[in-house]
């Protein structure tokens, strides 16, 4: 099996066909596949596969001049590259597996028999959201199941996904050259911190290729050197310190890393597998990965850069102003890709993330939005912002108002505030969830009508557009309110009437004063973009 030249990567043709197709199909034939057909990590996985091979086969771009001049060069070049390093993506070659380590055993200076499978993993494991160990059946249905077979296109996906996205937590021990790796192993480059990945989302999986193409000039205000592919130069154990270098601390080199040893087995469904090589990662102050977003936050009264991570309380929306800055001094933003982009120019802005807890995965999130080209322009940005600010300065009146109708209810419910000391937030948290899920579900699945707002901006419709997003949210606010409080008896009624006049009353006021200064006020929410 070729990695190369054998079908294995699932995508979609411009006729809505869902096919397999090889790494040289997807450059030679790139124009003809819509889109790929994955997970959420599997796509930013593969797209750093691709972005590797396309990088390495230019040598470049080494600037914005450069890069505006692929893509009459990347498919040639691309497949021409492929074709020189065919041998280095045979999947089961015994000298340089492709993403594997050769040499690995269960036992020191003995081979792990191949017809022993009670020594062997199943390949299985390789599958993130495969219920196994800590992770739920919220992925997975089957896991009870003893033996779980994948196809070998499946295994492939795998590999490279587990390689990026692997959690860290305890490992099976294998040797490598006579060292016995750790029982625990630390993250995955891709998934620390839960990050956000951020992908520019063009026609087709060529263009999407070009457009998150970062210049090397970009690259290297982070990275010391661009290296090499990790193909190219393949560590042959933990003590090969320029391979080992040139895999963790390159940009080439960690786009495709070896974070775990796997040695796949070949004729069964089963594999060695332990802790590989050790990646800096932005937390412990490496570069940050180029698809995802730095913000500043205070903790502790100091401030600090950190990455943006999934947060399922926080629509992607909501978070937009600080992934889409483009910071001159590259201290703060998004993407890296988003530097190619000329001004004003609208995209499709795609956000991956793997969220996880220690060892557990716990959720997958997928989002895509289209960016107009106003939130280029100052006067689209600090609009949008100030619409969100609005919109959470409204979700807090709507907690008010639950509090209100559930304090004429509950006499003992202040009493149970007063006692629940530093569980005080949480404990409103989970009074306001009821209504904050539909008045943000509302406003998520309705996202357009801010964003027509946006559009219209510096128009004779931009009144008119501000009013029906202004109205929508009012709207869904009070709808919130009734969804959340019953109001069957006649205390209920009492209470819905107290909390509803005091939403009502305060939502017309906001209207009559728009240019009000709104605060943030969810908690522990003190990101500055």
């Amino acid at each position: 099996m070729n990695v190369a030249t054998d079908p294995w990567i699932p995508v979609v043709t411009v006729k809505g066909e869902p096919i397999l197709v090889s790494l040289m199909q997807v450059f030679t034939e790139g124009e003809k596949f819509a889109d790929l057909a994955v997970r959420p990590y599997e796509r930013v996985s593969l797209l750093r596969l691709f972005l590797c091979i396309a990088h390495a086969a230019l040598d470049g771009p080494k600037d914005y001049e450069e890069w505006l001049s692929l893509p009459s060069r990347l498919s040639k070049s691309a497949s021409q590259y492929l074709g020189t390093w065919h041998d280095s993506f045979e999947l089961f070659d015994l000298q340089k597996p492709w993403l594997q380590a050769a040499g690995i055993s269960t036992e020191a200076d003995t081979p792990t028999p191949w017809n022993d499978l009670s020594k062997w993993t199943s390949t299985s494991k390789l599958c993130l959201t495969y219920a196994s160990g800590h992770n739920p059946t919220l992925f997975d249905h089957e896991g009870m199941q003893e033996k779980r077979s994948i196809t070998i296109e499946m295994a492939i996906l795998s590999l490279l996904s587990y390689q990026c996205f692997s959690p860290g937590g305890l490992m099976p021990q294998v040797f490598w050259h006579e060292k016995q790796t750790t029982k625990s192993s630390r993250d995955s480059p891709c998934i620390s911190e839960s990050m956000l990945h951020a992908i520019i989302r063009g026609g087709n999986i060529l263009t999407t290729i070009y457009l998150n193409m970062v210049p090397y000039e970009y690259i290297l205000h982070f990275y010391e050197d661009i290296g090499r592919p990790l193909w190219e130069m393949i560590p042959t154990s933990f003590y090969d310190e320029p391979n080992v270098q040139n895999a963790t601390k390159t940009y080439l080199g960690r786009l495709v890393p070896l974070s775990r040893l796997v040695l796949l087995h070949q004729q069964e469904p089963y594999m060695l597998l332990g802790n590989a090589l050790e990646y800096p990662t932005f937390s412990n102050g490496f570069a940050q990965e180029v698809t995802a977003t730095v913000v500043r936050t205070k903790i502790r009264n100091t401030e600090k850069r950190i990455l943006l991570s999934y947060r399922p309380t926080k629509s992607i929306w909501r978070q937009l102003p600080a992934i889409l800055v483009k910071d001159k001094s590259f201290e703060v933003g998004g993407p890296l890709s988003l530097y190619n982009l000329r001004e004003n120019q609208g995209f499709d802005l795609q956000v991956c993330a793997l969220a996880h807890n220690k060892g557990s995965l716990l959720d997958v999130f997928e989002s895509v939005i289209a960016i107009p080209a106003q939130l280029d322009s100052d006067i689209g940005r600090n609009t949008y912002d100030a619409e969100i600010k609005r919109s959470e300065h409204i979700a807090d009146i709507l907690g008010k108002a639950v509090e209100m109708y559930r304090k004429k209810l509950d006499a003992a419910w202040e009493r149970r505030l007063q006692n629940a000391g530093p569980q005080k937030g949480t404990l409103r948290a989970q009074l306001y969830d009821r209504a904050a899920n539909f008045f943000w579900t509302a406003i998520e699945q309705n996202i357009n009508v801010l964003i027509t707002f946006i559009q219209a901006l510096d128009t004779e419709n931009a009144e008119h557009h501000k009013e029906l997003w202004r109205h929508f949210l009012t709207s869904q606010a009070l709808a919130a309110y009734n969804f959340a409080c019953s109001n069957d008896t006649p205390r209920q009624i009492l209470a819905f009437t107290e909390g509803w006049q005091f939403l009502n009353d305060t939502l017309i006021a906001l209207d009559i004063l728009p240019n009000q200064q709104y605060k943030q006020t969810e908690e522990g929410d003190e990101q500055s973009y």
